[in-house]
């Protein structure tokens, strides 16, 4: 299912994205008859007005939304890594798994930190390093597929894998999830510590997890 999904978006994304701009040269086109202007333009804002009143993204317009959310005196995130036959890790390039990028990312590790089952830990790694090692193959190649070429500009932070980077890992094998605990200045405008500790290793190749403890 959750392979499904993914497909479907990937292709939802770039979909959308090129329907904008050829609807909006149909209606250039036809812009002398009546409201059909109006009519396009109350869309767009609506969409537009929608989605920074809901304060979140929102499917397939997940590029519209504006604004971050204030952060908290102390502020909690989850990172996924891939993690190598030799142990080494890397941290996930959130292309390889589209539309989980960004702070969605950071809410698919929360749940796999403490709140999936492991049947679902282990159902959520396979699908992860499956995507993970088809989208490897495509980096490591050279190759871009047409609807990544067709993608719109990504505001996200995050870095994209590189083949001459991937050359130093071995197989990926397992996930593990990391918890980040950042600590900003009263006046929100610096950060004044961060922290972070591994969570647990989901391994579907010999079906383990491991959740480790908190160092003390």
């Amino acid at each position: 299912m959750v392979a499904v999904l993914s497909e479907g978006t990937r292709l939802l994304f770039p979909v959308v994205y090129v329907l904008f701009f050829l609807g909006t040269l149909g209606i250039l086109a036809v812009a002398r008859r009546r409201y059909a202007r109006e009519v396009w333009l109350a869309g767009f804002f609506t969409t537009l007005l929608a989605v920074t009143l809901v304060g979140m993204p929102l499917l397939p317009v997940v590029d519209m939304h504006k604004f971050a959310q204030p952060s908290e005196e102390e502020e909690t995130y989850y990172e996924i890594r891939m993690v190598d036959a030799s142990g080494e890790e890397l941290r996930v390039d959130d292309r390889a798994t589209p539309p989980v990028t960004g702070t969605r990312t950071s809410t698919v590790g929360g749940q796999l930190a403490d709140e999936y089952t492991d049947d679902q830990r282990l159902e959520m790694s396979e699908f992860y390093l499956e995507n993970a090692r088809e989208y490897r193959q495509t980096v490591e190649a050279g190759e871009r597929s047409v609807t990544d070429r067709l993608q719109p500009p990504r505001y996200v932070d995050d870095r994209a894998w590189t083949a001459a980077e991937l050359e130093e890992y071995e197989a990926f094998e397992a996930i593990r999830i990391y918890e980040h605990t950042v600590v900003y200045s009263d006046d929100n405008t610096a950060i004044d510590s961060t922290e972070e500790r591994p969570r647990v290793t989901i391994d579907p190749t010999d079906g383990t997890v491991t959740e480790h403890e908190e160092s003390r």
